[in-house]
């Protein structure tokens, strides 16, 4: 029985594998149409409605032109990346006219900053991320006992795994020893605590923007050594709960929820090898890749942002992969 099981997971995955690119086109030429608009008069983040989601359009559209070979969305982004852009954003991050994208936005701009620099070489957002990362830190230091359980239940702007998660991978890009130690030992002391007002494992609910348990997971198994993070996963999780993709999303927020709870799916499958899991990330992207409502059809709702998450749940596949 398990040997059928795990031969019919094989054959999804190929299936899956044989598409997922051309996912990433369909998901890649939406994210265009949004980026290249001037929906706000940030200088160089003006397209998708707000700043965070023109930023993690532009990370979405090198992605998907590294991961399908298109130069043309390398070459859409580096045009809305200009010079007098970037240094008319660092000037509005000075003075501040940013601070409501903690932590969420800056969040993601880290991640902007790392993919256009190891995979395009390009060294133009350093200046921006490194104030954008010093920022991010010092918000998530300053914060109490209270607001830590708080923003680690967010399920929407105010997560703090998100930004926990991010950061790391900054200190781990520039080898920064000193800040890798300090998320880790923030990790240890606040992030792993099973308090009670905690969700005890992985909940169903369907009108969240992030699965806050999901996110919290990702974090802890990617920040802590692997043998300390399983011995988590063992009482947080030790029925492998099991997903099921939503098929309608009750409020806008969750018009991508497919998609990041598929971020998390991937993250256990990558830590555990438990195929389960990695089923369970297929079909929370193939069904969702199928719900065009939900990513393609309404710009205002969804298809200025959740494209974008849809194409970094698909990466995160194709990299393991090929690591």
């Amino acid at each position: 029985m398990m040997m059928k099981h795990n031969e019919q997971s094989s054959e999804r995955w190929k299936l899956f594998c044989a598409s997922r690119i051309g996912y990433v086109t369909a998901l890649a030429e939406t994210v265009e149409q949004g980026f290249i608009r001037r929906d706000t008069e940030h200088p160089a983040f003006c397209g998708c409605i707000d700043w965070h989601s023109s930023v993690h359009g532009a990370y979405a559209l090198l992605v998907a032109s590294r991961l399908t070979g298109e130069d043309h969305w390398v070459e859409v982004v580096d045009a809305a990346l200009s010079f007098e852009g970037l240094d008319a954003e660092l000037v509005s991050l000075r003075n501040e006219e940013l601070n409501h994208e903690i932590p969420y936005g800056f969040s993601w701009f880290l991640q902007l900053a790392i993919e256009r620099e190891r995979r395009w070489g390009k060294t133009d957002l350093v200046p921006l991320a490194t104030e954008i990362a010093s920022r991010l830190e010092q918000w998530i230091f300053s914060l109490t006992a209270g607001q830590v359980i708080s923003h680690l239940k967010e399920r929407a702007y105010g997560n703090l795994s998100w930004a926990l998660l991010n950061l790391w991978k900054w200190s781990q890009w520039n080898a920064n020893q000193a800040l890798s130690e300090k998320l880790l030992t923030f990790t240890r002391m606040w992030v792993i605590l099973l308090d009670e007002t905690l969700p005890p494992s992985y909940d169903d609910l369907t009108d969240e923007f992030f699965a806050a348990s999901l996110q919290r997971t990702r974090t802890i198994l990617s920040i802590l050594p692997q043998k300390e993070s399983l011995r988590w996963l063992e009482v947080f999780c030790p029925d492998r709960h099991f997903m099921k993709p939503i098929l309608a999303a009750p409020t806008p927020h969750s018009g991508g929820l497919n998609f990041s709870r598929a971020w998390g799916l991937w993250t256990l499958f990558q830590s555990t090898q438990n195929l389960a899991f990695r089923d369970m990330y297929v079909h929370h992207i193939v069904t969702h890749v199928n719900l065009h409502e939900y990513w393609r059809e309404d710009y205002r709702k969804h298809a200025h942002w959740v494209p974008q998450f849809g194409i970094y749940a698909i990466a995160l596949g194709i990299e393991q992969n090929h690591a």
